[in-house]
């Protein structure tokens, strides 16, 4: 009998540079273009071209200063185009090695695939940002003064930590357009997620810019902690971890309402009483943006993003109310059903021996003692 022919097991890989071939491997792609950058600084020709991508730009050194300081400009954006790449890189690395194995356990739909992906993206993205703005205000010695927000603005020279935080900010929130490509993301949902990408990338972009950097810090660090306990009860509910969800569910909105009322509260506080005692006027040269228009204009804009935001919360909090009220009545049937067993249990236990003693009664005196001595053939005497 002929033998057939053994099919084999791994699919077909694509033609190079076709369409699938890009989507499959594009981190490999743009990992090996980000290498041609820092190839470059090895050589001495293409040192300074491949430095002006990597390197922090628009630096300073002043005499007895302990580091360099650094200001805004231009060069900034080819920063920002160098570290889109990275972003893409550690973007598809958290994807494959993270949550593509969570996600083959879980058994999602395609809708719910999609959130949880986008909310273990969004919540590593959080935390690591506001862990290092905290640590930032902690290490720097204006951090904690609440003051310093506004005292001696314009605040045109930065560390190079607070640079570099700016720079990554911007081009993380950049970084999610060629994602919409490379993640396969349906164009339904461009509109939505679009819709909090654009406000992140300008209000860093502004905050950056208009050299309210501290501010920013303060705001940013905040706020990243708030919508990391968002995205996390997110992925606890998708994970069907339901007691840490319901748990994070309850302490949310009490967090994340203090949370929204402290920044409004800083930046009314800065815009309102702050930044007025210092000198007021707009001369790009130096960096100076404080007038009323651009101030009331930031407030108005902060404050207006908390009020969305709480809306937002609410709704879907309300959203998940009727959710979390069919699960508790669940949860509690099954206690009623597992203290019932035991009490039933127990009745038919009883039942059985009543009936047995009833149906002993009914025989003579001497078929009983020969049926319990048969029942319990260690107690009758010889």
């Amino acid at each position: 009998m002929p033998m057939k022919p053994v099919e084999s097991s791994s699919k077909k890989s694509p033609p190079i540079l076709s369409h699938e071939f890009v989507l499959q491997n594009h981190a490999d792609i743009v990992s090996c273009v980000a290498m041609v950058f820092i190839i470059g600084l090895m050589f001495q020709v293409t040192q300074p071209l491949a430095s002006l991508f990597i390197a922090m730009q628009h630096n300073l050194t002043f005499v007895g200063a302990p580091e360099n300081y650094y200001t805004s400009g231009w060069k900034d954006n080819l920063g920002v185009f160098f570290y889109i790449l990275i972003g893409i890189v550690i973007h598809a690395v958290i994807q494959e090695y993270v949550l593509d194995k969570i996600n083959r356990k879980l058994h999602l739909s395609k809708i719910k695939h999609s959130e949880f992906n986008e909310s273990g993206q969004l919540t590593a993205f959080f935390l690591s940002s506001a862990a290092w703005g905290i640590n930032i205000l902690v290490s720097e010695p204006w951090g904690l003064d609440i003051s310093s927000i506004w005292k001696g603005y314009p605040h045109t020279f930065l560390p190079f930590i607070l640079k570099f935080f700016y720079i990554i900010q911007i081009a993380y929130w950049l970084h999610w357009v060629p994602e919409f490509y490379f993640q396969r993301i349906k164009p339904i949902e461009y509109s939505r997620r679009l819709g909090y990408i654009i406000p992140y990338f300008f209000a860093v972009t502004l905050l950056y810019v208009l050299n309210f950097h501290r501010l920013g810090l303060w705001l940013l660090s905040l706020h990243y902690l708030g919508e990391a306990l968002v995205h996390v009860e997110r992925l606890l509910s998708y994970s069907e971890k339901e007691v840490w969800a319901n748990k994070v569910f309850s302490v949310m909105p009490g967090v994340y309402t203090l949370i929204r009322l402290a920044i409004s509260a800083i930046a009314s506080y800065t815009f309102v009483y702050g930044l007025p005692q210092e000198t007021e006027g707009l001369e790009m040269a130096s960096g100076n943006y404080n007038i009323f228009v651009i101030r009331m204009s930031m407030l108005a804009g902060i404050v207006f993003l908390q009020v969305y935001l709480l809306v937002q919360l609410f709704k879907y909090r309300a959203s998940r109310l009727p959710e979390e009220e069919s699960i508790s009545a669940t949860k509690a049937k099954k206690l009623e059903r597992k203290q019932r067993k035991p009490v039933e249990s127990k009745k038919s236990k009883k039942e059985s021996k009543k009936s047995g003693d009833e149906d002993l009664s009914d025989l003579p005196e001497a078929d009983q003692d020969q049926q319990k001595a048969r029942i319990r053939p260690g107690k009758v005497k010889p």
